[in-house]
């Protein structure tokens, strides 16, 4: 009994420091999302200034250079935002709804803004499921927008498109662009990990780290394949029952 009341005790501790870690986290993520937000506004609103005032007054690497500092402050905004978002996944909760997926990605696509030398196209009859909004369509965006990013054709494609995997949906997002090295494919779910050089895509390295922790949050594993040259797929399912793993034991059945 003794052996026993010792172990429930190290793992309510446990579960204790892992509570504290994760409130000092999200803590951390408020606090540089928010307050590290005003002297960056400053920082744009002179770097702005200068490139418009004093154009004139620089040579031509100059003027190279001040757009450089207005693109690396426009990134450090865009990694802030991340941040935060990366944050309120699992934490700030939506009602479940029913989702006609056919319906939403119509909208998805009108909001991502596709190049026009770009074409996504959506699979017929997409099914309906409960689920909440806000997290299909983090999803959906960030790997719509990582296969548009990173588009090296002049003429690309994205499809979108699902199976019926029993107990779970499984989709898939599919582009023709430049493929990702089987040995990069863990580094590119991690957070801040781009696979090229940072000033040449606008990428904050943490749309997939959201994709993977919403779909793991509601049960479901996500992963891709490649080929060089040919393009990348990623596929992720969620399960028809989900129960979601992070802060909230809310379940919900889809609906066919």
């Amino acid at each position: 009994m003794g052996e026993q009341g010792t172990g429930d005790t190290d793992r309510d501790k446990l579960a204790e420091q892992l509570e504290k870690v994760t409130k000092e986290f999200r803590d951390f993520s408020y606090i540089i999302s928010h307050d590290l937000k005003a002297p960056l506004r400053g920082i744009k609103a002179l770097a702005d200034w200068l490139s418009e005032d004093y154009s004139d007054k620089l040579d031509d690497d100059g003027r190279e250079q001040m757009a450089l500092l207005v693109k690396r402050v426009n990134r450090m905004h865009n990694l802030l935002d991340g941040v935060l978002e990366y944050s309120r996944v699992g934490r700030v909760q939506e009602e479940h709804a029913q989702i006609n997926l056919n319906e939403l990605l119509t909208e998805i696509i009108d909001m991502a803004s596709v190049p026009e030398n770009i074409k996504v196209t959506v699979d017929e009859n997409m099914p309906t499921i409960i689920c909440e909004e806000k997290c299909v369509i983090q999803i959906f965006e960030n790997l719509i927008k990582n296969a548009v990013t990173y588009m090296d054709k002049d003429q690309g494609t994205v499809h979108i498109s699902f199976a019926d995997d029993g107990e779970s949906w499984k989709f898939s997002v599919k582009d023709n662009g430049p493929g990702i090295p089987e040995d990069q494919f863990e580094k590119i779910f991690k957070i801040f990990q781009t696979l090229q050089a940072k000033d040449e895509f606008e990428s904050t390295g943490v749309g997939l780290t959201i994709v993977k922790k919403i779909v793991e949050m509601y049960g479901g594993k996500v992963w891709p394949e490649s080929t060089i040259g040919e393009g990348t797929t990623f596929y992720f399912t969620l399960p028809k029952k989900i129960a979601v793993t992070q802060d909230s034991p809310a379940e919900a059945t889809t609906a066919n």
